[in-house]
């Protein structure tokens, strides 16, 4: 019987040599199930506003995570949108730890449009009361951090990149995010010159999501991708690790499908956002587009393509008192 709760094994304060100014980093494994395995659940943009739809929200995730058992719930950022971010975010993050499920969030934009900084979300992200949060601090390297994913012999199989995009894309996250894949690999694959494979879960997408209507499918609405980002594009491509950049909700766009490009899949999750009024254009529109995208990451090279989850909020309605 498939195990609903992996193992994840913490070591923290590791030196990771080759790193900018080799920075003292934690270093997270997230171990895949026993048939080498990691069925994950992708969230993007649930945006909790500590108003009476987040109950809605809830049950629709139960829903997707009793449907589902997954191993790994990942989320692409913006999990609340409101001023009082941090008392939100504790609600929230609490919510997520009650599954028993090792789970993990990219910084969005709205997650620190609030009173409380960055800094202190993270640290409600990482407090030590959260068993299951894999969730990084990354100060020293923008609010980024890396997840490696190993397998029942405890070989790395994927670095899980997760990526801060609340701030414009700079040279140094990009050295970084080369210098650990080289620094890893080195490490951990036998062929010199090799690479780990890697994946990106980002909330705003990259420049060349707006070159492929396929990937977009969003009513003609241009994207917004993440500012100054070439760069990181350009890296992605020219290291070869990176099989796959799942990225949130960017204006309507709601991973409907991908584009795969030189070997790297492309594409938007399914978004959780609705409207928290549950009335109104906006909210029509929005509801027969809700929930999340789902795969199972193999020690196969690629990742060919998310599942989805559709969910409507009018289902979940009625258990609100």
């Amino acid at each position: 019987m498939k195990k609903k709760i992996i193992t994840i094994l913490l070591l923290s304060l590791l030196l990771i040599t080759g790193l900018i100014g080799c920075t003292k980093v934690e270093k997270k494994l997230l171990a895949m199930n026993e048939y080498t395995e990691l069925d994950t659940l992708i969230l993007s943009d649930i945006r909790f506003d500590g108003t009476v739809a987040d109950d809605i929200r809830m049950r629709m995730i139960e829903d997707m995570i009793k449907t589902r058992n997954p191993d790994f719930i990942a989320i692409t950022g913006n999990l609340v949108n409101c001023k009082n971010n941090g008392e939100v975010m504790k609600k929230v993050a609490l919510f997520f730890d009650n599954f028993a499920i090792p789970w993990a969030t990219s910084i969005g934009e709205l997650d620190v449009r609030g009173n409380t900084s960055k800094k202190q979300i993270v640290n409600i992200l990482t407090n030590n009361n959260l068993k299951y949060s894999m969730v990084m601090r990354g100060e020293s390297y923008e609010y980024n951090y890396i997840i490696s994913v190993v397998n029942k012999n405890n070989g790395i199989e994927h670095l899980f990149y997760f990526i801060d995009t609340s701030v414009d894309c700079s040279d140094t996250f990009v050295e970084w995010y080369k210098n650990t894949i080289t620094s890893i690999s080195f490490k951990n694959v036998d062929k010199k010159g090799d690479t780990l494979r890697s994946q990106v879960f980002m909330n705003r997408p990259l420049p060349l999501y707006k070159n492929y209507s396929i990937v977009i499918n969003n009513n003609n609405v241009e994207p917004s991708p993440w500012a100054n980002s070439q760069i990181f594009e350009d890296a992605i491509f020219k290291m070869k690790s990176t099989k796959a950049v799942i990225a949130g909700y960017d204006n309507l766009a709601n991973g409907y499908s991908g584009e795969r490009i030189q070997e790297v899949l492309f594409t938007y999750t399914v978004t959780m956002l609705f409207d928290s009024s549950m009335t109104g254009d906006n909210y029509m529109l929005q509801k027969g587009r809700i929930g999340g995208s789902y795969h199972s990451f193999r020690d196969a090279s690629y990742v060919d393509s998310l599942n989805r989850i559709m969910r409507d909020p009018e289902n979940f309605k009625k258990a609100t008192a």
